[in-house]
């Protein structure tokens, strides 16, 4: 960054402003109920509500959360080597849960995708939640299920890293171009 550190503070802040603004504020935000997620279609929130339905097709398994018509549809992508609880549509079936993503409209339905578990956690009377055991294909010893979850949270984070990474380099080519068409 050393085009930054070269024009002063004001470059400086105006790239912390776009980057800070691309960081997902998710874990601060309050939770929001199902029935109004097609109220912030576009947006990353957090929904919490319970598991009224659950069916599995093929490696998609899909959690409905609240009632119907406003209700949320979770889709968990299962892949070879995801650490979702095994058997999901009967795990989170009729529990409430908490799940962070981004809200989308397909075909008027209200949806969540969701790849990764950490994504969605149960969530215990008391409001705190619930951590779930790792897929039993996958047994693990405590320390290694500690282990993997500080991995998944390190993945996460690194790629957030190589997003805002991304960010600065565009943010500072763009700094060049402005600049060489001032001189021009």
């Amino acid at each position: 960054m050393p085009l930054i550190r070269n024009r002063g503070p004001w470059a400086l802040a105006l790239c912390l402003l776009v980057v800070s603004s691309r960081v997902p504020a998710v874990a601060s935000e309050t939770t929001i109920a199902a029935s109004v997620a097609s109220l912030f279609v576009g947006e990353e929130k957090i929904v919490e509500d319970t598991v009224t339905s659950a069916e599995r097709d093929g490696t998609v398994v899909r959690l409905r959360l609240g009632r119907p018509p406003q209700d949320l549809s979770v889709a968990l992508i299962i892949g070879l080597l995801s650490a979702f609880p095994s058997d999901p549509e009967h795990y989170y079936l009729g529990k409430p849960v908490r799940v962070a993503g981004v809200i989308r409209s397909f075909r008027g339905a209200t949806e969540m995708e969701i790849h990764d578990p950490a994504r969605i956690q149960l969530v215990a009377t008391t409001g705190l939640p619930v951590v779930h055991p790792p897929a039993a294909t996958r047994p693990l010893s405590e320390p290694a299920a500690a282990a993997g979850a500080a991995a998944t949270e390190e993945s996460s984070l690194r790629r957030q890293i190589d997003q805002l990474n991304e960010r600065v380099r565009q943010l500072e080519e763009r700094l060049r171009q402005l600049e060489r068409g001032r001189r021009e």
